[in-house]
């Protein structure tokens, strides 16, 4: 089969997609799949697919048509230079996470990072621009680590540090766990201290807290100074504005929460951060829901030195960050 003609019957088979979102998936099926560039049809018309490979090709795009997400297709995704692998049991990682990652780094990057006065607590600020500076961090949590991309994320960019990932999801785990060996035989840059994940409840605060201890206790640090997290925030009434192959693929526990309930998560974060087991100093950095940055933010204003919420390139309210 020719080439060209797969991409004109596929880009035609994606009905659930606009013309130019079926045209980039395509693309990238074939250039993942086949390793031809995005115009490789056009330059060399004549160019057949090979026989062993159109099964394989044919088998990812029904899946593209029923609605599955290309990263599940593939089986991976790029995230900060890294290639790391994805199923439905873990959220698919999104840029704005990748974005929290960077902000997070450049504020503790004290080396790259001019120090900034905090503005007052609940400043609206642009990209980076209110982001405390701390110190490198000793000691990194993760809450409703998912794929551990924040995770694997804070490893690479401090490999002195401990770095934990903590989620409810057994089958979430064995993805982050295994991003080891992903890892390991990519191109990705090298690590320095393998992260440690952890199954337990972020909800059961108690709980959790004594998990850490232990964990603490066996590992090295006294307490962390560093806390990530993009728990589930989308309402349940949210549902009708986004779209199928999240709704029909993605994992709903790592989405959604109950509109009674929306900050349930933030609230058990903010008991944990209050607790013993984050020095004085410590940053907090949280993705956030947009229509839900004040409510958010409130949690945590008045209790902290230091609170602020930034924009993403969308300029939505998307991250929630806070220092003792």
């Amino acid at each position: 089969m020719l080439l060209r003609d797969f991409i004109t019957e596929a880009r035609t088979a994606l009905t659930a997609y606009a013309s130019d979102e079926a045209a980039a998936l395509v693309s990238r099926l074939c250039e993942e799949l086949l390793g031809v560039t995005s115009y490789a049809h056009i330059v060399h018309p004549e160019q057949e697919i090979a026989e062993a490979s159109l099964p394989v090709l044919q088998a990812a795009l029904g899946r593209l048509a029923d609605g599955e997400p290309l990263q599940y297709v593939l089986g991976y995704t790029d995230f900060l230079g890294m290639r790391l692998r994805v199923s439905p049991a873990v959220l698919i990682p999104r840029p704005e996470t990748e974005e929290l990652c960077r902000r997070v780094i450049s504020a503790c990057n004290t080396r790259f990072t001019p120090a900034l006065s905090a503005p007052p607590s609940g400043t609206r600020s642009r990209p980076g621009q209110g982001t405390t500076v701390c110190k490198a961090p000793r000691a990194i949590l993760d809450l409703c680590c998912g794929s551990g991309c924040i995770t694997w994320a804070m490893a690479r960019a401090f490999p002195d540090a401990l770095v934990v990932g903590v989620d409810l999801s057994a089958a979430a785990l064995e993805v982050a766990r295994g991003q080891c060996e992903a890892l390991s035989s990519s191109s990705s840059p090298s690590f320095g201290r393998t992260p440690v994940f952890l199954q337990a409840d972020v909800l059961d605060v108690p709980a959790l807290e004594n998990t850490l201890q232990e964990m603490l206790a066996r590992y090295g640090p006294d307490a962390f100074d560093l806390l990530l997290s993009n728990p589930p925030y989308v309402r349940e009434s949210e549902k009708r504005q986004m779209r199928r192959n999240v709704l029909e693929h993605e994992p709903s526990m790592a989405l959604f929460v109950p509109d009674s309930h929306p900050l349930l998560f933030y609230q058990a974060i903010e008991k944990l951060f209050s607790g013993p087991l984050f020095l004085r100093d410590a940053l907090m950095a949280l993705e956030i829901n947009e229509n839900l940055g004040g409510e958010t933010r409130s949690l945590f204003a008045k209790k902290y030195a230091y609170s602020a919420i930034e924009k993403d390139f969308f300029e939505k309210d998307r991250y929630l960050f806070v220092k003792k």
